[in-house]
């Protein structure tokens, strides 16, 4: 028994001393510290609703603008220009070869890039890059598997990269090419592995595309004008468009499918459906007149916008809420619109 509380006694020594040790440290060293709280900054909420007022040259083509608003560009005709709205600096994304298309991705900040190059004789092909703009570094697309850049032949010199749609979820994104004949364009289906395909669809003459995904897969569908319809690339139709002419407009995160119904280009019916949804389900906004397609605007979080330009004001269709702008509309971006007056590319935020 005298063993056993000579060892209690024994353990118990080094747990006084360290609990002295740390008293003393409490007491002496640390008397001279104030005392201090800590308070959840969000920045990206000061970064989303920054004021955005840059300057472009007047004569500047093809204006496009990220889904952040942290970064607009532009084509001055020699290479692509890229403006930090936050810092207000420029970049220049320097080209080898001749511009054929471009767009921002969807969720970040980066541009997809396609560029016609030549090689040799009369063969042209069409060249994709990548350019992420907060790194400012280019780089070409590579199949992941064979280590080689993404590189599509092209018919003839007339053909070039027309329109270029993102699936979203799956990291797949298509791209059309047409020449001088719109009935002999293509499509092609680039995956996550940059893996390209030649997609089978109806021979038409194509129009605008889109993409979704389902339980199947991406899904690709676009507009055939010349029989009218709305299709898929696996074959169905979505819209055969009797009574009136019909547009693809665009498609959101939930697979929502929007589709203009007018004429000449103008609208005055917007139908939203899916791949999932029966014609007698599918939702219906009627506007109080005919609009140009162009001035209608359907963001990834399910949102209809209406553009007056007239009045120089957006309308959302489902509250009803209206934003001012000045000048002429760019873009609607994740906060607000974007809008260029003289030289000035300036936003209004929602």
């Amino acid at each position: 028994m005298k063993n056993f509380k000579r060892i209690i006694m024994w353990s118990l020594i080094p747990v006084v001393i360290e609990l002295i040790g740390l008293f003393f440290v409490d007491k002496f060293y640390f008397a001279g510290e104030t005392n201090f709280s800590i308070k959840k900054v969000d920045t990206s909420s000061k970064q989303a609703e920054h004021k955005i007022n840059v300057k472009i040259p007047e004569d500047a083509e093809q204006v496009k603008v990220a889904s952040s608003g942290n970064y607009i560009s532009y084509y001055d005709g020699q290479a692509l220009q890229v403006v930090d709205t936050i810092k207000n600096d420029v970049k220049q994304v320097s080209l080898e070869n001749d511009l054929s298309y471009y767009t921002w991705n969807l969720d970040t900040d980066t541009l997809l890039i396609a560029e016609k190059t030549s090689t040799g004789g009369n063969s042209r092909n069409l060249k994709f890059e990548s350019y992420d703009a907060k790194r400012d570094e280019i780089y070409p697309l590579k199949n992941l598997e064979k280590n080689q850049e993404l590189s599509i032949l092209l018919p003839d010199d007339s053909y070039e990269a027309k329109h270029i749609a993102f699936s979203g979820a799956s990291n797949v994104f298509y791209v059309t090419s047409s020449g001088s004949e719109d009935t002999n364009s293509r499509i092609y289906r680039i995956d996550v592995m940059i893996r390209m395909n030649l997609v089978n669809f109806v021979r038409c003459k194509l129009g605008n595309i889109g993409a979704v995904n389902g339980t199947n897969g991406d899904e690709l569908i676009y507009e055939d004008r010349t029989s009218n319809r709305i299709r898929t690339g696996r074959g169905g139709i979505i819209a055969t468009g009797e009574n009136a002419m019909h547009y693809l407009l665009n498609t959101d995160e939930n697979n929502n499918i929007y589709i203009g119904n007018g004429e000449d280009n103008k609208v005055n019916k917007i139908f939203v459906t899916n791949l999932k949804v029966d014609r007698n389900n599918w939702k219906t906004y009627t506007l109080p007149q005919y609009v140009n397609k162009s001035s209608i605007y359907i963001t990834r979080d399910r949102k209809i916008y209406v553009d007056s330009p007239e009045a120089g004001e957006i309308k959302e269709l489902t509250t009803g809420k209206i934003t001012k702008y000045e000048g002429k509309l760019i873009s609607v971006y994740d906060y607000g619109v974007i809008s260029q007056n003289g030289n000035k590319i300036v936003n209004s935020l929602f």
